[in-house]
């Protein structure tokens, strides 16, 4: 299990090898950064240290709409790589107000004793986002360090990217987003009581009350998925949207029908993985459309998540 520290300050100091990113999503493309760290920091007998914030810069800084990973589920990922340790700085305003320089040469140089620092082709730091790969490889070898640079991987034609995610979760294509991840865009939650609805319409579902108010859920729609609950894995289909056919919600709601699964599980918690988009959420003229649509959705559910089999890891 990889350490955890809430600041650079509270690192021990000795010789690393460091990540810098925000590793939002943990995608394909953070994940060859940090292949390249644990392999460089491996050949140089270096301590392997992922550097992120506990929130994402661009919350503050560039209004995103939303984030692809919480703290905890970039820790657990980042925990799968074999990664050392792990800092999850504080991105205060006394932190914004860093030059450039002075980051590298008091967090990563200072604080962090990098001998080598990995980054992604893109990376930006300091106060205005001044800093580029290019300093920072001037400020590290004069100080004898050294800069690796990760090119973007290319996935689909283009390079991968957090904001291309977040864009395609945004508007429902979450089989787009899985080839970029490398697995399946996932929400966690607990399931709450409903109105109990679906379980008079003959599809009983889990009503999920995501608590992390900036993780991004999908575009409203109907989805086919797969759930971790209790340990077990269930398929299921998902409902993301205001219920427009029964009661119109005055806010956004989660609801999955768990597929040959009849327990109560009501305050547990479940990731709900989206492996595919089936349609989009409509108003339907009665409660007998509705029904017979939820069937087709259901036996389409259940071709694609059969025909997924486990190509796409799952992350619970």
């Amino acid at each position: 299990m990889s350490s955890i520290y809430l600041s650079s300050s509270e690192f021990p100091g000795i010789a690393s090898a460091v990540a810098v990113g925000a590793f939002d999503g943990f995608h394909v493309g953070h994940q060859r950064i940090v292949q390249e760290l644990v392999d460089c920091g491996h050949k140089a007998s270096l301590a392997t240290v992922i550097y992120t914030f506990r929130r994402n810069p661009k919350l503050t800084t560039r209004g995103i709409q939303g984030l692809l990973t919480t703290n905890s589920e970039r820790v657990e990922l980042a925990e799968k790589t074999g990664v050392e340790s792990i800092v999850l700085e504080d991105f205060s305003a006394r932190f914004q107000g860093l030059p450039a320089e002075a980051f590298v040469s008091e967090i990563l140089i200072s604080r962090l004793n990098a001998g080598v620092v990995v980054i992604g082709r893109d990376f930006h730091f300091g106060k205005g986002r001044t800093g580029n790969a290019e300093m920072m490889s001037r400020i590290l070898d004069n100080a004898g360090r050294r800069l690796i640079i990760v090119a973007p991987v290319m996935v689909d034609g283009e390079p991968c990217s957090s904001s291309i995610i977040r864009t395609s979760i945004a508007e429902g294509d979450v089989e787009r987003a899985a080839r970029l991840l490398g697995r399946f865009y996932s929400i966690e939650g607990v399931i709450v009581t409903g109105n109990q609805m679906g379980g008079r319409l003959g599809f009983p579902t889990a009503n999920v009350e995501v608590p992390d108010p900036v993780k991004l859920l999908p575009g409203n729609g109907v989805y086919a998925v797969r759930a971790v609950v209790d340990g077990a894995i269930v398929n299921g289909v998902c409902n993301i949207g205001v219920r427009p056919t029964i009661v119109a919600a005055s806010r956004r709601t989660v609801e999955v029908h768990l597929l040959d699964f009849d327990r109560q599980v009501y305050g547990h918690l479940v990731s709900v993985q989206f492996a595919a988009r089936l349609r989009e959420e409509v108003h339907f003229a009665s409660p007998t459309a509705l029904v017979k649509q939820i069937s087709r959705d259901v036996l389409r559910a259940r071709v694609i998540l059969g025909s997924v089999g486990g190509r796409q890891g799952m992350t619970k």
